[in-house]
């Protein structure tokens, strides 16, 4: 019988955790006194760049619906989460528990109509308490931006802030009307207007910004908008016969090939 989130009871909490247990001593293993060399030598720093990585992997599978492959990114990345975890933990800066208490208090905290009395009429409702709680937090706490972290793809990065921060002149967009932007933008980047790389770049960007603020107006995410529709792209072209079998290389003519903790 296919197991689903709607009835627990077909799991057995055991040997939950005892899988995630398992997970959590091979970490151990590979960083202990007899472990692996490589992963002895990994830092915060090194990891995070392939927590990163597995993140996106995660969300591409996600996005074509491969099952299968869901899966395994996900231990990919569940792996390189709790990796990351055990070398704060190493340096006894935080702990698992530690963690997991954070973020069950803050879900807690955030969703006081399900964990208290509080009543909402809609999901938009649950959305503009979740901010407002978010907003109360951060009042709270020393100042430390507005966030978004700057690592982030550029349209997701665009999405949060134009959500974010409510003067849209600091974006040079119009309250409304973003059309009138992208026009403008398409209107200087036409063939054949002289201008300078550094001012193509910034009607690309102005344009760019002015579609992700009319994306938000209408429901959906830019960044997963343009990466369905370059899978489309990409199975029309497979279909083709018109892909290239030789490995891609960058502008340098390498492939930049590196090690990867769980490919």
């Amino acid at each position: 019988m296919e197991k689903t989130s709607a009835d627990q009871s077909l799991y057995n909490p055991e040997e939950r955790w005892n899988a995630v247990q398992r997970l959590w001593n091979i970490i151990g293993r590979l960083r202990g006194e007899n472990g692996c060399p490589w992963d002895r030598q990994q830092t915060p720093v090194t990891v995070q760049t392939y927590l990163v990585e597995e993140a996106h992997e995660a969300a591409a599978a996600v996005r074509a619906g491969l099952v299968d492959e869901v899966a395994e990114e996900l231990g990919d990345l569940l792996f390189m989460v709790l990796f990351m975890i055990h070398l704060y933990e190493e340096a006894g800066q935080c702990t698992v528990e530690s963690v997991c208490d954070g973020i069950a208090e803050k879900m807690v905290r955030r969703h006081p109509h399900v964990f208290g009395d509080t009543a909402v009429a809609s999901a938009d409702d649950v959305r503009a308490k979740w901010e407002k709680i978010k907003e109360k937090e951060k009042k709270d706490r020393p100042f430390s931006g507005l966030g978004v972290p700057a690592s982030l793809p550029a349209l997701i990065r665009a999405l949060r802030l134009l959500s974010r921060i409510k003067n849209r002149e600091l974006f040079g967009l119009p309250t409304d009307h973003e059309e009138a932007v992208v026009h403008e933008a398409a209107a200087h980047l036409t063939e054949g207007q002289e201008m300078s790389s550094a001012q193509a770049a910034q009607w690309v960007a102005q344009g760019l910004l002015a579609l992700v603020a009319m994306a938000r107006r209408h429901g959906v995410r830019p960044e997963d908008c343009l990466h369905m529709y370059l899978n489309d792209v990409e199975r029309r072209a497979f279909e083709q016969d018109s892909v290239s079998k030789e490995p891609a290389m960058d502008q340098k003519g390498s492939s930049h090939e590196r090690a990867s903790m769980t490919a």
